[in-house]
């Protein structure tokens, strides 16, 4: 390219002032130095009259899309041109992109006038250079070489196209990373042959979007392509590439390829780059002050060195370029040879021989020249080497392993890779000794089977001592399976492989100790009451004691599948237990699996205390009666436990107690065995649940038992019944009625603590379960011989003040009776038994885990088998349908309640004024024409003790309780439980819709027949055929007519004056058709107008009827028997 200057532009015509004028001197300037530094390409030049020219014109510009940029050049009177531009950028007009194709336009001028007017000599001797060269490949190509003068792919044709793509190729440091670099430019092609000015190619022009004037072939597509690949920038106007590796060498190729590939400058005279041969590469070791060098060693003039993934060179003089390779020794090894630090004199015979070894095959650049002696060893079967060591590996772990090697004679083989392994022939080099040896394969892979079925895995990575011989045991499926294999193979292997003349050695950094335990030890610790103990199990190993326990935790936690943990140690004789880094023990499986079954709840990996020992209450003891007898355990501290084993072991079955002598009842058979069973359990010293059906009698039972401790002298303090408050009467009732020696003590009422003196003479003392709260201190201050929880469900929720209350009671004995021990979860059954029992169920949030949880939430029958198991031995349940065949057909069943609170007080008040009124009344018009006021006064004192909301009384509406429907709601949810089905008969129909709100509220099923009833038919089938399990019945709706025998139980909430019409009602269930026993419950509440109806039944049926009926015969009743009902509550 010529050098243009303001002067020159002179010359041609431009007036310079003028072109300042018109676009800036700085504008001017920074054209002339943008026209150097970047492509400008004219693509157009067209006189458009009168002598004006205008040049189109491409500016490629840094990271922005090429300008469109037009001259136009006018002449004027006096000769110069005048100079104007447009242009695409900002500026639009007369901007720094036009002076640019100004200068670009002159600077193609000078060129062509410079080929015409170039001297003829150096003409001349450029085309004898050119000549001389062409001459040269001819020779190539005869010789078959390739040849870039004469191609056989097409040439450009000098009139469809101006200029050509070709590629620069430049060095980069040999020390950094290995890369070649390429600017493709394009360059003008010169009429005299040559090129002029290079300019930068854009990756776009190469494609859809070329100029007409740029020639190119479909490999320059891909080259560039490809090129882009290996840029950050394609789009930029200077693009350039880093070539390197494998595709680094594939687009070198196609480079050379195209022949238009230049190294690092293009001139007018510039020769392409062409394909060379290989170059063979020498290295050598030269010495430079007393220090030895390698180096590569090139014997031609004028050669440059680069790498891609080879070596290539660049050779300038013969404008080649071609693979650099070294015969032994691949690109890698040659750039680490050319690495290598310098090597002091002194150091040279080791290095050269430690290379020796390295390539023991290979003729390999030495530092220093050796005499080797090659010794060769063949038909000789190897002497087997296994060496027993450990390995840290990158995680920190070490791993055991067993190195095999291959001796002949005097070399060892080592295999360091897969193909080395099956090489017929090695190499091995020992100083300057070099062993080639003829391998007997066959035996080698004998060895190999061999450790195979011994259960060793071949690791297949190169490790420094045994190549790829090293060998280890899988730790799948588990360490203690790769620890039982290692331990069986130095038992059983090693002995046998050391006979057959292998040669094993153990290195200080084998570890593994496996050791045989068989005797046991167990040491058992008791609180100071003998009710809790703590279990220590073990054994001693190197004078150190074992705790066995955390391990079968850990086993246990590291198998969740605990069926599939049993199956396994069934099907084993021993099992494998670490307890320290590589030390391990082997237990005989059989024991463990009693240790398991015996100690361990359910394999429940949450067992033990912070000490690692088993904690466990008196009564979980019983449990552990196999391990207290295994004779290989030597125990310490079990005595207790091991004589409570011996009676169990005596036991007999349950045998028939005398019942005592002052009782008076009958008991039914079944009754009888509920007292011979908690006579068991009392003389075991257990305490368990009388969870009989609701109406066979658990309160009769148990006052049998508390008479018979009274009459035997075991009762040295008074017992202590706990019932609900609707409950009271019943037990102060059946108790005078039963067992009428026992001294009972009602503890109860506004006045009750004014008889807590009286505790120590009484036998039995009753109370209910919110005033153990209040009382608490008293209670906990006292010892009882025995405390019987009724309706024991009341302590279910295991937080409640009630209950922690209660399970601190001090008592020798404990009975709970329910007829319901599970209402709603299984929480409910361990509330009761940690009452009785405590620890036996375990703690509260293992037993949800182990128990309820998997029976509520999965349905987990085995579970549920196994908590059965559990407590069946401390329960007793009879439902009515097992002891059907002692029942009668028909038992009636009297329950009383005591008034309390405002309803009291209310049936009080409305006695007082009826009494007045009915006095009054008598007096005034004689007892004969007073019935209606009598009997107005009694159906207002009965429906006060139905519910204080039957009586439209403004008094009433304040009172919100009512005690007789509290007892209903108790009874009933117990009866639907045990799938009884209830009739419930009451003469107020205002009463069933009450009763009624709380069936719904209780979401019990029912059905309902009174007067207003009009689809009776459906009502009756929808408890005879359907689901409802409760009948509400007007007496007078329901009392006849009906046959309703599929319910088994009767209730009448009110009674009736007339016995038969609540016999007529009952007999809907006792009649006919009836297959099941009939229980009729009357709720009577006490001291009331309705037990004094009770006595009229039974002593005046006849005059019970007159009152109800009126008419003469009322005069029968007396004014004496008259104010009887009305008489106030005690």
């Amino acid at each position: 390219m010529i050098e243009l200057n303001e002067s020159l532009l002179t010359k041609f015509g431009i007036d310079i002032k003028a072109l300042h004028y018109m676009f800036g001197r700085d504008v001017v300037d920074d054209g002339a130095d943008f026209f150097y530094d970047h492509d400008v390409e004219i693509y157009d030049v067209t006189d458009i009259g009168k002598g004006n020219l205008r040049a189109k014109a491409t500016v490629s510009e840094a990271f922005s899309a090429p300008l469109s940029t037009t001259l136009f050049l006018k002449p004027q009177t006096d000769g110069k041109l005048m100079v104007s531009s447009s242009c695409t950028c900002d500026d639009h007009r007369n901007c720094l992109h036009g002076i640019a194709v100004l200068y670009s336009f002159f600077n193609t001028l000078l060129e062509e006038h410079a080929e015409e007017m170039s001297d003829g000599t150096a003409k001349s001797d450029a085309e004898t250079q050119r000549v001389n060269q062409w001459l040269n490949d001819v020779g190539d190509q005869e010789a078959g070489l390739p040849s870039p003068f004469l191609p056989t792919k097409h040439l450009p044709d000098n009139q469809s196209s101006t200029y050509d793509v070709v590629y620069l190729l430049k060095n980069t440091d040999l020390h950094s990373e290995p890369s070649l670099k390429v600017i493709p430019k394009k360059v003008r092609r010169l009429k005299s042959g040559g090129y002029g000015k290079p300019a930068n190619l854009r990756s776009y022009e190469v494609g859809g979007y070329s100029s007409s004037g740029l020639f190119y072939e479909a490999v320059d597509e891909e080259i560039i392509k490809t090129l882009n690949a290996f840029c950050d920038n394609p789009y930029s106007s200077t693009p350039q590439y880093l070539l390197s590796g494998d595709m680094g060498e594939f687009v070198l190729q196609q480079i050379l390829s195209t022949q238009r590939c230049f190294w690092e400058e293009i001139t007018k005279t510039s020769i392409p780059l062409r394909q060379g041969t290989t170059m063979p590469a020498v290295l050598e070791w030269l010495e430079d002050d007393g220090y030895l060098r390698s180096s590569l060693v090139i014997d031609h003039p004028d050669v440059t060195l680069f790498q891609l993934t080879h070596f290539y060179y660049v050779d300038k003089l013969n404008h080649q370029c071609g693979l650099l390779d070294h015969p032994n020794l691949n690109p890698l090894q040659m750039v680490a040879f050319l690495n290598a630090p310098p090597v002091p004199v002194e150091l040279a015979q080791q290095v050269s021989e430690q290379l020796l070894e390295l390539f023991p095959t290979k003729e390999v650049p030495l530092p220093t020249k050796l005499d080797i002696t090659n010794i060769d060893i063949s038909d000789v079967t190897p002497r087997l080497s296994l060496h027993l060591h450990s390995e840290m590996i990158s995680n920190g772990h070490r791993v055991h392993l067993a190195g095999l090697s291959f001796i002949y004679q005097d070399a060892t083989i080592i295999p360091h890779s897969e193909a080395e392994l099956s090489e017929s022939q090695s190499v091995r080099v020992d100083g300057a000794v070099r062993y080639r040896i003829s391998r007997d394969l066959a035996s080698e892979s004998v060895a190999l089977q061999t450790l195979k079925e011994a259960g060793f895995h071949r690791f297949q990575e190169d490790t420094p001592k045994y190549g790829v011989l090293n060998h280890g045991m899988l730790t799948e499926p588990s360490l203690e399976y790769a620890v039982e294999k290692w331990g069986k193979f130095l038992d059983e292997q090693v002995p046998i492989l050391r006979e057959q003349g292998w040669e094993i050695t153990f290195a200080e950094d084998f570890l593994i100790q496996i050791t045989k335990v068989d005797e046991w030890h167990a040491e058992l610790e008791s609180d100071d009451a003998g009710e809790w103990f703590e279990l220590a199990l073990g054994f001693e190993l190197d004078g150190q004691r074992i705790n066995l326990l955390p391990l079968l935790v850990d086993l246990l936690a590291n198998t969740p599948d605990t069926a599939l943990l049993r199956e396994m140690l069934q099907a084993e004789s021993h099992r494998l237990f670490q307890i320290g880094a590589h030390q391990w023990v082997k237990l005989p499986t059989d024991r463990l699996l009693n240790v398991l079954d015996t100690l361990i709840e359910l394999y429940d990996a949450d067992t033990l205390n912070a000490a690692g020992n088993l904690e466990f209450s008196r009564h979980e003891g019983m449990h552990y009666g196999n391990i207290l007898n295994d004779a290989g355990l030597q125990w310490k501290g079990a005595k207790e436990l091991k004589q409570l084993h011996e009676r169990l072991k005596e036991f007999d079955g349950i045998q028939t107690a005398l019942l005592p002598d002052q009782l008076q009842a009958t008991l039914r058979d079944y009754q009888q065995r509920g007292y011979d069973w908690m006579s068991f359990m009392r003389d075991y010293q257990f305490n368990g649940i009388l969870a009989d059906d609701m109406g066979l009698g658990k309160t009769i039972q148990a006052l049998s038992l508390l008479l018979s401790e009274k009459e035997n002298q075991r009762a040295q303090q008074p017992s202590l019944i706990i019932a609900p408050t609707s409950l009271m009467s019943n037990w102060k009732n059946e108790a005078q009625r039963f067992t009428p020696d026992l001294n009972v003590l009602v503890l109860q009422g506004a006045d009750r603590k004014t008889r807590f003196a009286e505790l120590e003479q009484a036998d039995i003392a009753i109370t209910t379960y919110p005033l153990i709260v209040r009382d608490a201190a008293f209670y906990q201050e006292k010892s009882f011989h025995y405390v019987i929880l009724d309706e024991a469900q009341a302590i279910k929720n295991p937080r409640a003040k009630a209950t922690q209350q209660i399970c601190q009671l001090k008592t020798k004995h404990r009975l709970c009776l329910t007829g319901t021990p599970v209402e709603n979860h299984l929480g409910e059954l361990w509330s009761m038994f940690h009452f009785l029992m405590p620890g036996y169920l375990g703690p509260l949030d293992r037993f949800n885990r182990l128990f309820r949880n998997p029976i509520e939430k999965q349905g987990d029958t085995d579970r549920s088998k196994q908590l059965q198991k559990r407590v069946k031995p401390f329960m007793l349940r009879r439902t009515k349908n097992e002891v059907a065949v002692e029942l009668p057909e028909k038992t009636e069943i009297v329950r009383t309640v005591a008034l309390s609170g405002k309803q009291r007080d209310l049936y009080e008040t409305v006695r007082l004024a009826m009494d007045k009124k009915v006095r009054d009344e008598i007096k005034k018009k004689g007892l004969s024409r007073s019935h209606i006021m009598i009997l107005d006064a009694l159906l207002k004192l009965r429906q006060v003790c139905c519910d204080p909301r039957l009586v439209k009384l403004d008094k009433a509406k304040k009172v919100k309780t009512s005690a007789k429907l509290e007892l209903l709601m108790e009874m009933l949810p117990e009866m639907v439980e045990s799938g009884n089905k209830i009739l419930l008969f009451s003469q107020f129909t205002t009463m069933l819709g009450l009763i009624e709100d709380e069936l719904k509220r209780l979401k019990i099923s029912y059905s309902k027949l009174t007067g207003q009833t009009r689809k009776r038919a459906e009502a009756i089938e929808a408890f005879q055929e359907g689901d409802a399990a409760v009948f509400l019945i007007s007496l007078k709706a329901g009392g006849t007519g009906l046959n309703l025998t599929a319910a088994d139980t009767v209730i009448h909430y009110d009674p009736w004056w007339n016995p038969a019409v609540e016999q007529q009602a009952t007999d809907r269930a006792y009649r006919i058709g009836q297959d099941k026993p009939v229980f009729v419950y009357k709720l009577l509440t006490e001291e009331t107008v309705e037990e004094k109806i009770l006595a009229l039944q039974a002593k005046k049926q006849q005059l019970a009827d007159n009152i109800y009926k009126g008419g003469d015969k009322a005069a029968a009743f007396d004014q004496g028997e008259l104010m009887a009902l009305l008489q106030p509550l005690e």
